[in-house]
């Protein structure tokens, strides 16, 4: 007894356009999704960007910060600089042995005219025969001598065992360091304007003195 043959299944025409229908919208759908995931992936953060924007702007502000402060700093230090440099001053003159002053005094009356700072530091007198010569740096002390100088008035005062004085001697002044006006003692000594060959002399005779350089500083 042969068996009998089952007829193939038929699938309607109208089963496979539904199906057909339902693959072709859900592949769209699904490509639709896919495309979504990746845009969302590739969105930046919102936090990163401006955690970055946040740290550019405070670069920015401690460089301004340190600018201003280098500013502050310059504006404080430069007017000190200036002051210090357009006050300080030196006389320097070669005095001949034998002979009365003459340039010498035109330079000395120019120097102690331009004495004309509020405030003096450092006063030193010093010359060939000394080149380190005698200091002063107190800085009330150094004042006082420099306005004496510009003003020619007389003034006295010890410092560090050194009397210094600053007066008349022959009608014209002088300012020295052995303590006496107008009088031969051995020392430091300068009379730059002085009426015959006594104007002085550093670290030695301060009458008839040989041949030297003279200077005095002020800053």
């Amino acid at each position: 007894m042969s068996e009998s043959l089952r007829p193939p299944v038929k699938t309607s025409d109208e089963k496979l356009g539904r199906f057909s229908f339902v693959r072709a919208h859900q592949t769209p759908l699904q490509q639709s999704r896919t495309t979504t995931q990746d845009q969302i992936k590739n969105v930046p953060s919102v936090s990163s960007e401006t955690k970055s924007k946040c740290s550019v702007l405070q670069c920015i502000g401690l460089q301004l910060l340190v600018s201003l402060l280098l500013l502050v700093l310059a504006a404080l230090i430069i007017p000190i600089v200036v002051i210090v440099l357009a006050c300080s001053t030196t006389y320097s003159q070669t005095f001949i042995g034998g002979a009365t002053p003459t340039t010498q005094c035109t330079a000395f009356r120019v120097f102690t005219t331009g004495l004309t700072c509020s405030s003096y530091s450092l006063m030193q007198m010093y010359g060939s025969n000394d080149p380190v010569g005698i200091t002063v740096t107190d800085s009330s002390v150094v004042t006082a001598l420099a306005l004496a100088l510009r003003y020619n008035s007389t003034f006295g005062i010890t410092y560090n065992g050194v009397t210094w004085k600053i007066g008349v001697c022959n009608g014209r002044y002088e300012i020295t360091a052995t303590g006496s006006l107008c009088s031969c003692t051995a020392g430091y000594t300068m009379r730059p304007c002085h009426v015959n060959s006594d104007w002085g002399g550093i670290a030695g005779s301060t009458c008839s003195p040989a041949t030297q350089i003279m200077s005095l500083h002020f800053e």
